[in-house]
């Protein structure tokens, strides 16, 4: 019984990473696609410094 909680748990951490590492993933190519539009708007937003405009 305390093997099968084992292996559950272990694979609960594994999908977890699998989330955080394509969560991260797409936030890079999210922001790589927003970056030229953050910098063309007028005022620029806050957070413009931050995104090498």
């Amino acid at each position: 019984m305390s093997s099968h909680r084992e292996l559950r748990t272990s694979r609960a951490v594994v999908v977890f990473g699998l989330v955080v590492l394509l969560a991260c993933i797409g936030w890079a190519i999210l922001v790589q696609d927003v970056r030229p539009d953050a910098c063309q708007v007028q005022p620029p937003p806050p957070n413009a410094q931050y995104l090498h405009c």
